[in-house]
């Protein structure tokens, strides 16, 4: 990285750069001169945000009952084996727990 694009660094900055380069970073300055940028909070948050998958359909309502009555009863693998069934088995385990906390 030049000299210019280093411009405005504080001595925390060339600290980070040290400590990043003994700790076997390849490009530290850069790492540094990312941080540096607005909101490194957010353009780190966006690197780790998975994908987002298209939404399959409503809640198998009797499903979630179907489950919620197994977990109430001790049986998890049923539990799981209803949710696993369900287009959604997420959405359906939510669903299940919905119904145990309204119970």
């Amino acid at each position: 990285m030049s000299a210019r694009s280093r411009r405005g660094w504080t001595a925390a900055d060339y600290d980070s750069q040290q400590v990043l380069l003994e700790a076997g970073h390849r490009d530290a300055a850069t790492r540094v001169a990312r941080a540096r940028r607005a909101h490194p909070i957010r353009h780190a948050l966006r690197a780790l945000r998975t994908p987002s998958k298209p939404w399959r359909g409503g809640v198998d309502w009797d499903a979630a009952r179907r489950a919620a009555a197994a977990v109430a009863r001790g049986d998890f693998d049923e539990a799981f084996r209803i949710a696993d069934s369900t287009p959604d088995p997420r959405a359906t385990a939510v669903a299940a727990c919905r119904v145990l906390d309204a119970a």
